[in-house]
């Protein structure tokens, strides 16, 4: 992403992995709790306070559950997210849309 083509730019471009782990969320309804993410990536590799703070809480927040506490990383920008997805071309489509790409 450009300067010029997003108003919210903050000068850092993420890598390929953080668009996987973008796509990964996305693709689980945009909501997942922090315990599954650390499973599936791994305590070192994706913190989810670096992630929002370099990109903003309007883009991605943290969120505790109110009866049992259990922190959740939300992606609230889904089309920001979207369209780095396209960029990077890690865009996982909808179960349906594979049979219409295989043809």
């Amino acid at each position: 992403m450009s300067p010029d083509s997003d108003p919210f730019y903050d000068g850092g471009d993420p890598d390929r992995e953080t668009v996987r782990f973008l796509a990964w969320i996305k693709k689980r309804g945009a909501k997942v709790k922090c315990l599954y993410c650390r499973k599936k990536w791994g305590k070192g590799s994706y913190c989810a306070e670096d992630l929002v703070k370099k990109f903003g809480e309007d883009r991605i927040h943290i969120q505790r559950h109110p009866s049992t506490g259990d922190k959740w990383f939300v992606l609230d920008d889904l089309p920001w997210a979207d369209n780095l997805m396209i960029e990077y071309g890690e865009e996982i489509p909808h179960h349906r849309q594979w049979v219409l790409w295989e043809k």
